[in-house]
Formats: structure tokens, C-alpha cells, sequence
């Protein structure tokens, strides 16, 4: 009778965090290089484990981020890119850390920094010289600007970063991830180079999140809820006769 209650309850919490993770997708459908989330349960509990030690029901495993392409969106802004392959590029976190970003919204500060979003710098960074205007950015990462004279001029490089398994980065939050052990090797090299896609300026990708399927993932994780409400209450129901056969 544990193992019905256990076993619906665990599909409760499993769909619950389904539906939370759907409603995540949705609220970012509209956010530059937002990359949804899929919740993955390993299926089928061990019918011979013990219930104090086995799975009672379904097997909560891991979030998975699915790194698909998502369409670009042209912005006219000539330091902005996207990325067109399953590639990265580095920046500075406000602490001093090396993380990973796909969003390629660049704008320069007052100090002439060329920074990413919310003011964060470039790995390795890169910065205008005093009296630089017109900042742009090439299909080859190769970040310009106009000096003193007019002349178009590089100020730095903008490499991309491949990983072996992406799935395996840290999520931090604002479009920003980290290195992890479950990565895997990285691969660096210049947009357009071998290997490595060419970036689109002028342009942002977007959110991959698909409404439709989102709005298809949430009626069935709904139903399959309420088929474990359901299992629950008859557990209920079936020790609480059990219960009343033992007076």
C-alpha cells in the first residue's frame, strides 16, 4: 500500500516540475538566445527494490538544457551577432570568472570597454582608444573601429569555444555558463575558420522555445498528474481499509 502511495506521490512531484519547467520555457519564449529546459526522469522504478531503500515510482534524473538553433532576429546594430552553430564565446563574470555566453548583444562603455550583456567584459577584453567611434563587428569575430583619421581599424577578436557535450555545462542564469567536469574538452577557434561557422552581425538569435510544443508538453504532464492524484486517492482509499479490516 506504501509502494501505491510512493509511487504516485513521486509522479506528482515529477509532472509538478514538468509544468514548472514548461512555465519557464513560455515566460522566455521572447528572450534573445534563451535555450529551453527539458525535465528527464529515468522511467520505470526497480520493482525488486525494498521500499525503504528502492524507487517507489518515477526517478527524478536531471534537467536537461537543449541547445538547439534557434532563428535569428536582425537588429541593424553593427556590434551585435549571432552565432550560427553550437559554438560559445567567452566573457568575464563580475567576479572575475571565465564564463561562456551565446548572447551577442556587445555595446561599449563609457570607458571604451567592448562589453556583453549588463556591462560584462570580454575575455580576452577588448577597448577603444581614446577618440574611436563606429564600432562594428565582421563574420570573423574581428571587432572595428574608426580612428582619430577615419580609417577603419581592428581593436581585438572575438573567438568561439566548442564543447564536447554542452549538456554537461553549469547554468548560471542571464545567458551565462560555466565549465563544468561534464563539458568535456573545449575547442577554440575564429568564427568562419575551419570548423567553425560564420558569425551573422547585425543580428541576435533568438529564444528556440517552441509555443506549441510547450503548450502540448503541459496538457500531458497535466493529465499525467492528475492520473497520479488520482493513484494516490485510491491508495488512500485501499489502506484505509486495510486499517478498518485490522480492528
Amino acid at each position: 500500500m506504501t509502494t501505491i502511495l510512493g509511487a504516485a506521490a513521486s509522479g506528482m512531484v515529477h509532472n509538478q516540475n514538468v509544468l514548472d519547467t514548461v512555465g519557464h520555457n513560455l515566460a522566455n519564449a521572447n528572450t534573445y538566445a534563451f535555450k529551453k529546459m527539458r525535465s528527464l526522469a529515468e522511467g520505470r522504478p526497480d520493482p525488486t527494490a525494498a521500499p525503504e531503500g528502492g524507487r517507489l515510482g518515477v526517478a527524478q534524473s536531471t534537467d536537461d538544457i537543449i541547445f538547439s538553433q534557434a532563428a535569428t532576429q536582425i537588429t541593424g546594430n553593427p556590434l551585435h551577432f549571432a552565432i550560427e552553430d553550437d559554438t560559445f564565446f567567452k566573457v568575464q563574470d563580475f567576479d572575475g570568472g571565465t564564463v561562456y555566453t551565446r548572447f551577442g548583444e556587445l555595446t561599449p562603455d563609457e570607458a571604451g570597454n567592448i562589453t556583453a550583456f549588463r556591462g560584462r567584459l570580454l575575455d580576452p577584453p577588448i577597448k577603444l582608444e581614446d577618440g574611436m567611434t563606429q564600432p562594428a563587428i565582421d563574420q570573423g569575430g574581428v571587432v572595428s573601429a574608426l580612428d582619430g583619421a577615419g580609417q577603419r581599424v581592428p581593436v581585438g577578436q572575438v573567438d568561439v569555444f566548442r564543447f564536447v557535450n554542452p549538456q554537461g555545462l553549469e547554468l548560471l542564469g542571464d545567458g551565462l555558463y560555466r565549465e563544468s567536469a561534464n563539458s568535456g574538452q573545449i575547442t577554440q577557434g575564429a568564427p568562419a575558420s575551419e570548423g567553425f561557422a560564420a558569425l551573422r552581425p547585425g543580428a541576435l538569435e533568438g529564444s528556440n522555445v517552441d509555443v506549441a510544443e510547450e503548450f502540448t508538453n503541459m496538457i500531458i504532464a497535466q493529465r499525467a498528474y492528475q492520473a497520479c492524484a488520482k493513484t494516490f486517492s485510491v491508495g488512500d482509499e485501499m489502506l484505509a481499509l486495510a486499517t478498518d479490516l485490522t480492528r
